[in-house]
């Protein structure tokens, strides 16, 4: 397997104290094989509020999807004291990144996902919503559909900044201007889906009281009424922050004894796997 670690050199608003990085898993099996030259990849945001980028959301998620064959990559994106759009800069050139090494990882540049928890799953429907946005060809070299996704994987994320939203998420991504209407209104991502944002699975608990699961549910209405590519799974146990929903990130016994979403990883595994989504 080829592993490696490399910072992000993109840096918005004139600031240079950034310290995002790529860490890259790509498996490399040796096998003469179809799969082997045409890998989906994934480009995983942890959360952690716009504050941290969890560990529990980075290499645990990771390593079952390079196990099932696919080649995955951790963003570790700018957090506050950095502000929109820093993160997503960051994350648009991640898969930009990966599009342009598809040939020499063995990589299919047309199946491309970005997978996200909480914030990181902000960031990562930004990735989807926003990435044809004028401003960004101040910071993104070239066409700005080569950073598009071509699917999302949004985990439990955070989408609302009205109503049954995580306020400090906003609170540390726009900074000092959270109160400005038109910042409020670009990062609030249901407001943002279109003909332009690709197919998105989705997944949260219904007893999820940080992330209310009014997120993913305003989010996948607007997906259908744009006419787009949706699947989402909204488990009934389960709090905040479940990462694998197993004993890799999770020891209640509790917890354990219920019905619990663990399901959600080979669900999204499979979604990545599959060329016949609608863009």
């Amino acid at each position: 397997m080829i592993h490696y670690c490399m910072d992000v050199p993109v840096v918005t608003q004139g600031k240079a104290e950034y310290t995002a990085t790529l860490e890259a898993f790509v498996p490399t099996n040796g096998l003469d094989l179809p799969i082997n030259k045409q890998k989906p990849a994934v480009v995983i945001f942890p959360g952690g509020g716009y504050s941290i980028t969890y560990d529990g959301e980075a290499e645990p998620i990771a390593m079952p999807f390079v196990a099932a064959g696919m080649a995955a990559f951790i963003v570790r994106y700018s957090c506050t004291p950095a502000v929109f759009p820093q993160a997503l800069c960051e994350g648009l050139w991640a898969v930009g990144y990966v599009r342009d090494h598809a040939k020499e990882y063995g990589i299919d540049p047309e199946n491309i996902a970005t997978l996200g928890f909480s914030a990181g799953g902000h960031l990562c429907a930004c990735t989807g919503t926003l990435w044809n946005q004028d401003f960004l060809k101040d910071y993104l070299p070239g066409e700005l559909s080569h950073y598009r996704p071509d699917k999302m994987v949004l985990c439990y994320p955070v989408i609302l900044n009205h109503g049954a939203h995580h306020q400090g998420s906003f609170d540390n991504l726009l900074g000092e201007k959270k109160n400005d209407p038109v910042l409020l209104e670009l990062t609030s991502l249901e407001k943002q889906v279109g003909a332009h944002t690709p197919p998105a699975f989705l997944w949260a608990t219904s007893e999820d009281d940080a992330v209310p699961v009014e997120n993913s549910l305003y989010f996948a209405a607007k997906m259908a009424e744009a006419g787009k590519h949706i699947e989402m799974h909204i488990y009934p146990h389960g709090a905040h922050g479940l990462c694998t929903a197993d004993y890799v990130t999770r020891s209640e016994c509790a917890f354990m004894e219920k019905l619990t979403p663990r399901a959600w990883l080979d669900e999204a595994i499979r979604f990545c796997f599959d060329k016949e989504l609608g863009a």
